[in-house]
């Protein structure tokens, strides 16, 4: 989602909000959020590389160095930057820099996004908490491997007429563990001499083969700490009427508590006392909630008939040039107070 810098300002004595617009001169925030954060990284790159430190570490952190540097948005990685308290209760952040120095950077200069903080300070990876259910996906996928790659058909014994020694049995092994040698062998028929008693497969029974079936449930339940909708999981109900709701769902419970924080810590940190006044950053939502032409245009007509958007507001949206007399706002006629005589009366 696109993160942008707006302004809310006096036009007579109504109120406006206008969007800051990208300055390359003054590199000005808007220019560093949508334009160039730094000489080697996009925006995009920027926000997506901060989300993974994020949810891998449970910290995102951004360095904007104070002047006379130039104006850019870094990212610290977190896991060679440790939080330090001052004896004035100040915090600090000690970075490792590649190089093998250490330094020192005031919070001032960090804006900092965590997730299921306990202190305040720093945040713990969305992993920690889902530990055990990663663990137990790791060891049904090895178990599966395991079982599904010898066709289902673990192991067997051999039962012979004679005593074996170690080397003994161990060329019975070799002889007879073909026969169990993976699913190409499976159905197949077996043949043993007259020293073989008994030969005897340990299959799996259909109710321990159902356990592989929860792998399903384990991918609901990681979907869950992520609070993560199960279609985009190829679960769950899919019809589009009904993933349209889940995308609003989506976007209130799962990336609106990221973007929120992100909003409020850039306009504490990125923005003067002065300015934070009258300024803010907000994220276009409207970018997750794309939605097809025709009900984009049926939302146009909506917001144009009724006041809410100027006919050149909504084509600069669908990135059309505007026209003349596009600029004025309309709004249909079709009702009026109760008692209102009608014209000609």
């Amino acid at each position: 989602m696109p993160l942008q810098q707006y302004q809310r300002v006096k036009k007579g004595e109504l109120n406006a909000t206008r969007k800051i617009d990208p300055d390359a001169i003054i590199r000005n925030m808007a220019y560093l959020l949508e334009i160039s954060p730094n000489r080697w990284m996009s925006p995009f790159v920027l926000k997506k590389t901060s989300v993974m430190w994020l949810l891998f570490w449970g910290n995102s952190l951004i360095w904007q160095p104070a002047p006379p540097a130039q104006r850019e948005l870094f990212i610290l990685p977190t896991n060679v930057t440790t939080p330090k308290l001052d004896p004035n209760g100040d915090l600090w952040y000690e970075v490792r820099f590649p190089n093998g120095d250490k330094k020192f950077i005031p919070s001032v200069e960090v804006t900092h996004v965590m997730i299921n903080s306990t202190n305040g300070i720093w945040g713990r990876s969305m992993l920690e908490y889902a530990r055990e259910t990663i663990g137990l996906r790791m060891g049904m996928s090895a178990t599966q491997s395991s079982i599904q790659g010898g066709g289902l058909n673990p192991s067997a014994y051999v039962q012979v007429n004679a005593t074996l020694d170690k080397a003994g049995r161990e060329r019975y092994r070799e002889a007879y563990s073909e026969i169990l040698a993976g699913s190409d062998n499976a159905g197949n028929l077996a043949v043993f001499d007259n020293k073989v008693i008994k030969f005897e497969p340990i299959t799996m029974q259909f109710r321990d083969a159902q356990f592989l079936e929860s792998m399903q449930s384990t991918d609901m339940e990681i979907a869950n700490f992520f609070k993560f909708p199960a279609y985009k999981l190829n679960s769950g109900k899919q019809s589009y009427q009904s993933n349209e709701q889940q995308d609003l769902d989506y976007l209130k419970s799962t990336i609106d508590p990221h973007a929120v924080q992100w909003e409020q810590a850039a306009r504490l940190r990125w923005l003067s006392e002065a300015d934070q006044k009258t300024n803010y950053f907000k994220f276009n939502r409207d970018s997750i909630l794309r939605t097809n032409a025709k009900s984009r245009a049926e939302l146009h007509a909506i917001q144009i008939n009724s006041g809410t958007l100027t006919p050149n507001e909504s084509r600069e949206i669908e990135d059309r040039d505007g026209y003349p007399e596009g600029n004025k706002f309309v709004m249909t006629r079709n009702n009026g107070p109760v008692g209102t005589p009608e014209q000609g009366e």
